[in-house]
């Protein structure tokens, strides 16, 4: 599997499509999340909750994949996304390691989103 094409679809078919019910086809039920300081396991409903919240806050989405990174089974994307409710706009950026079983995100670790882009 190409995970740098695993990659953009899920981004593509989940959030710029803003289809947070697509995200059934790229993460597990649970998913593991390794947020700063605890693990976190995600029913998938809990997941497309999250994605759906997320949409709801950021009318208008527009994702850079920076520098991507993989190896067997993970994908590592330090990304800039700006956020815009269509008058103004404000670019946040951060890290995101994926781990994909089976053609699955079963595992994601999350950097504190910053604001502002990648210098």
């Amino acid at each position: 599997m190409d995970l740098v094409d695993f990659l953009q679809r899920y981004t593509e078919d989940v959030y710029l499509a803003r289809d947070p019910e697509a995200a059934a086809r790229y993460i597990a039920d649970p998913c593991l999340r390794h947020e700063h300081g605890h693990l976190v396991t995600m029913p998938l409903a809990d997941n497309i909750e999250r994605i759906r919240g997320f949409l709801a806050s950021s009318p208008h989405l527009a994702f850079d994949n920076r520098v991507v990174v993989t190896d067997d089974q993970h994908v590592v994307s330090c990304f800039d996304i700006t956020i815009g409710d269509g008058t103004e706009a404000r670019v946040v950026s951060g890290i995101e390691v994926f781990r994909i079983v089976d053609g699955l995100i079963t595992e994601t670790w999350n950097s504190s989103v910053q604001p502002g882009a990648w210098g």
